[in-house]
């Protein structure tokens, strides 16, 4: 494996745990108490681009 090859990888694997992160905070917000108390960060579309990011960096690990 190249260099890219691994630095793809980890970015890969840095985006999945952004995407898991941001499934965990995204379930929190929603069985929130205070309805009132909103967040500033929309977690869900954080977790769209981490899935995208991940997707994009293993299609190009796998392609060579």
């Amino acid at each position: 494996m190249s260099d890219a090859q691994v630095l793809l990888g980890m970015i890969a694997i840095g985006a999945l745990g952004v995407a898991v992160l941001a499934g965990w905070r995204d379930l929190r917000r929603r069985r929130r108490r205070d309805l009132d108390a909103v967040g500033w960060i929309d977690w869900t579309l954080v977790q769209v681009f981490a899935l995208i990011a991940a997707a994009i960096s293993v299609y190009l690990v796998l392609r060579d």
